[in-house]
């Protein structure tokens, strides 16, 4: 997935842009702030504080618990409303990273690893730039199993979690969790969709979508201890996370299939469908996973392949909504949503106005 962002240096920058083409980019990207919103569901989204990578925010729903720090380089955008901005971290230092996610979280229910995937879901439709098509042919060549579709009325991008991911690092833990019954929330025309569906599009007000909204208000129905549940959140600033995915592979198998360190070792392996099906995502282990990228600059929208192209116009002034969900069951279990608001949409105190 974060060759989406342009940090594989086998996919092609489109056709370079016109002069007219770059004043439109730069008209539509003019006079916006960030704004980076983290939740369990598109319903409980909250501004998150950007770049406190030793404070990360806490999510919790009947299908998932996690940590989750985001960080972006030269923050410039919306605090949480009595904080002040965190331009940086010390985690960038000299790298070429421009933002990253990192989690460190919990499935509630033993999930396929065929099933979980991670991707982009818009709700409008968006206007891919020339040359987009060609870009995700070699996307399909780095990632076969990438699924796309950028020209539908509701535009989706998703890859399986364990190939998206940079980083895997992967624990047993200590203490249980409490869950609750997995609600069927797919609904029968979902069931029969050959395509996925976006989260929204489960209609409102059906028994579906009643099902999930109840479970998601329902919370965890534990009271716990982070440290306990997750363990110990021992990363920001300097420190940060390593590729260790030896528990990733199912017991029964006699000998490693990807050095314990192999990120594109390990990519390539859970890149075949059969593997992803022979993995589970287990309530008993704690994943620290991370994913980053260089060419992306969150602030502005800016992609930078070789030449520079703002994404605001081509997304319809849409966010990036980055999911985390079943994709057969069409339930979420994280978002991570970036967006530029228009400065003349904001009150005083930074919220959007009514």
């Amino acid at each position: 997935m974060n060759y989406l962002f342009g940090s594989s240096p086998n996919t092609q920058a489109p056709p370079a842009q016109t002069a007219a083409e770059a004043d439109k980019d730069a008209a539509a990207a003019a006079g916006r702030i960030l704004r980076c919103r983290v939740g369990p569901s598109l319903s409980t989204l909250e501004t998150t504080a950007v770049n406190a990578d030793s404070d990360p925010i806490l999510i919790d729903s009947p299908f998932f618990v996690g940590s989750i720090a985001v960080r972006v380089k030269n923050f410039a955008g919306i605090a949480p409303v009595g904080t002040e901005p965190v331009k940086d971290t010390p985690y960038f230092g000299t790298r070429r990273r421009l933002f990253s996610i990192q989690l460190q979280g919990r499935f509630k229910h033993e999930h396929s690893a065929e099933d979980v995937v991670f991707g982009a879901e818009f709700q409008h439709k968006v206007n891919p730039p020339t040359g987009a098509w060609l870009a995700m042919k070699f996307a399909n060549m780095i990632d076969p199993a990438l699924l796309a579709d950028l020209y539908s009325e509701t535009p989706w991008l998703y890859s399986p979690m364990l190939c998206s991911m940079n980083i895997a690092n992967v624990v047993k833990a200590s203490a249980p969790t409490a869950t609750v019954p997995l609600p069927n929330t797919a609904s029968a025309e979902h069931l029969k969709a050959t395509q996925p569906q976006p989260l929204y599009k489960v209609s409102t007000g059906s028994e579906t979508s009643m099902q999930l909204s109840k479970a998601l208000a329902a919370g965890s129905g534990v009271g716990f201890d982070v440290k306990e549940v997750l363990g110990e959140w021992v990363w920001g600033g300097e420190k940060d996370l390593h590729e260790s995915n030896a528990l990733l592979l199912p017991e029964y198998l006699d000998e490693p299939k990807f050095p314990e360190d192999g990120v594109n070792e390990r990519r390539r392996y859970y890149g075949h469908k059969q593997n992803r099906e022979d993995a589970t995502f287990s309530p008993d282990y704690v994943y620290n996973l991370e994913i980053f990228a260089p060419f992306i600059d969150l602030n502005t929208f800016d992609l930078n392949l070789g030449i520079n192209v703002n994404l605001v116009r081509y997304l319809n002034n849409q966010p990036i909504r980055l999911v985390c969900k079943s994709l057969s069951k069409n339930i979420p279990f994280f978002i991570v949503e970036f967006d530029l608001l228009k400065l003349a949409d904001l009150s005083a105190s930074g919220d959007v106005k009514a």
